[in-house]
């Protein structure tokens, strides 16, 4: 996916973030029920403004949150913006995963802005779509970047993800504790046919499954798209 189009999405997305959760900063945010408006503003600020440090600084190991300036969600969205837009996204710096470049983290602020996109719009009952090839990103870099290394329980069985607006398919399965994932039409344990943006939502927890085309295990399938942080 081209880094100018997640620069794009970022700031739509990271804009529509800040109008809707600011119309109520105590409703709760049903995806995280320790969570009001306020408390998601104030991750999504830090979340924006370590992501822009790391990539300004070039750093070559993770900076301290303590470190991070004094700003507001608006300011640190509009510093990380223009950080991003500067930038190389080749270079190379100290990431949590496997790409050591800026284009990681551009990747990981496109997705979180999204996914917490949603979440504010969910708190408001004002429901916008997922672009479909945001949302098959955002399953995939679930289950190969942000759980890999993490430790979970995984599910005993299979899992085939199949997208129905466009060409995403993922065969999910676990053994010794890692997710293997590959991009292939196979059979698994269980199956679970829906559009680019259900999965998204299914696969960090902001949906459930119900109402989606779901095959074998359906057990398989829960413990799957329960694995999000």
């Amino acid at each position: 996916m081209d880094p100018s189009y997640r620069i794009q999405r970022l700031a739509a997305d990271g804009r529509r973030l800040l109008d809707v959760a600011s119309r109520d900063l105590t409703a709760a945010v049903p995806a995280c029920p320790d969570w009001s408006n306020e408390d998601l503003l104030s991750h999504m600020r830090a979340v924006w403004s370590a992501v822009a440090a790391q990539v300004q600084q070039c750093a070559a190991a993770p900076i301290p949150w303590k470190e991070l300036p004094d700003q507001s969600p608006a300011e640190a969205l509009d510093q990380l913006l223009a950080v991003l837009g500067e930038a190389d996204p080749a270079t190379p710096l100290w990431t949590w995963g496997a790409d050591q470049t800026v284009g990681f983290f551009i990747r990981r602020a496109h997705l979180e802005t999204a996914i917490h996109r949603v979440d504010a719009e969910q708190a408001a009952d004002d429901p916008t779509p997922v672009p479909a090839d945001d949302g098959i990103d955002g399953v995939d870099e679930l289950f190969t970047e942000v759980l890999a290394g993490r430790e979970r329980v995984m599910p005993p069985g299979s899992l085939h993800l199949h997208q129905t607006d466009g060409d995403g398919e993922f065969m999910l399965r676990a053994a010794d504790g890692a997710i293997t994932v590959t991009r292939e039409h196979a059979k698994g344990d269980a199956a679970v046919r829906a559009s680019g943006e259900e999965l998204f939502l299914c696969a960090w927890g902001r949906r459930s499954l119900d109402g989606l085309a779901v095959f074998g295990d359906a057990e398989v399938a829960a413990e799957w798209m329960a694995l999000s942080p």
